[in-house]
């Protein structure tokens, strides 16, 4: 339960009958069950939404310093100083090292396909599929997820919220609406 309003929190799963099955909420529990399954899919697509765009953004910075550092035009002048030459060696190993280990292009792709995935679970939901098998499978992809990021799950929480529900939602930082927050866009 939310200590403030006293309602149920979103993400409280049916609790299991006596006959050691989940019960079906009923009316306006049924609804809330949808609302919260929703903004949670929401949320989760653009979570890897921003991720997708940011790693592609990584990748595509270090191919181009990898591109620019190994020219001609810097061989050229490196020519005429040596240490510029060392140098852009040096940061052409450093910046395709970087590249090699942490794989950017590969993380954005994981998270592009993820971000898939939770958009079509919000299709299905749409589309009047069981709010428990929707919750089942949004429970598999959770285990092919990455590490979270906080920051850009705040934020994704703050524009699914304002997506869903416009000024009447609760900011991840606690302010309530899409405007007078700290990060009020």
């Amino acid at each position: 339960m939310d200590e403030e309003t006293g309602a149920a929190a979103p993400d409280t799963p049916a609790e299991p009958a006596a006959s050691g099955h989940a019960r079906k909420p009923a009316g306006g529990e049924a609804a809330k069950a949808v609302e919260a399954l929703r903004f949670d899919l929401l949320r989760c697509a653009l979570y890897h939404d921003m991720r997708q765009r940011r790693l592609l953004g990584i990748h595509r910075a270090l191919l181009f310093l990898t591109v620019l550092l190994g020219s001609g035009a810097v061989a050229a002048f490196g020519a005429m100083l040596p240490i510029v030459g060392q140098l852009a060696g040096a940061a052409v190993a450093a910046v395709s090292a970087a590249q090699l280990v942490w794989d950017f292009a590969v993380r954005a792709r994981d998270h592009e396909d993820l971000r898939r995935r939770f958009y079509n679970l919000l299709s299905d939901l749409e589309k009047g599929a069981e709010v428990t098998a929707i919750t089942a499978e949004m429970g598999q992809l959770f285990a092919d997820e990455p590490p979270m990021v906080d920051a850009t799950n705040r934020k994704a929480h703050d524009r699914a919220g304002q997506a869903l529900f416009g000024d009447d939602f609760v900011r991840a930082d606690g302010s309530h609406g899409g405007h007078g927050g700290p990060r009020s866009r």
